[in-house]
């Protein structure tokens, strides 16, 4: 009698299996778009610790780091800071704002060429590769400089890329 159930059941299986007799198929569209990105971080400038200014430059330098869709045309622009006078890049001492020490960026390591924030003009252009980019920022404090207090002194630069 078991024979017969389990006989029957396998039966059963199989006739509800339904049988296939033909197919179908059509194409599916797989599709992305690729847009240009840039993302910027940068390095602080740090003139160091320093007996006085004036005299003579003072040097440093930072380094500005993008990462870009490959193939992006991408244009860095530094702003004067925010203790520019007049276009003039100024760090602040952190105790008395009126005591200031003059300073720029340039996009050269000669100094020649200051690093500017109207796109186009006085800013560092490229076109991004498959790598990160590494651009270098130069500083200088000049020696024309006049002597200042000790203590702290400070700014802050926004680094912008258009893309």
């Amino acid at each position: 009698m078991r024979k017969i159930v389990l006989g029957m059941a396998a039966v059963a299986a199989f006739a509800s299996t339904p049988a296939l007799a033909a197919s179908a198929s059509n194409t599916m569209p797989v599709v992305v778009n690729v847009i240009n990105s840039c993302t910027v971080s940068a390095t602080a400038m740090d003139f160091g610790t320093l007996t006085g200014v004036g005299g003579v430059n003072v040097d440093t330098s930072s380094t500005v780091s993008l990462t870009c869709t490959q193939g992006a045309a991408y244009d860095v622009s530094m702003n004067f800071g925010v203790n520019n006078v007049s276009g003039q890049r100024n760090l602040v001492n952190s105790l008395d704002a009126t005591k200031k020490i003059p300073y720029n960026i340039y996009t050269n390591s000669a100094r020649s060429a200051a690093w500017g924030q109207t796109s186009g003009t006085d800013t560092v252009k490229g076109t991004a590769g498959a790598a990160a980019i590494s651009l270098t920022a130069y500083g200088r404090i000049p020696s024309s400089a006049t002597s200042v207090p000790a203590g702290d002194y400070n700014d802050t630069v926004t680094v912008t890329v258009n893309f």
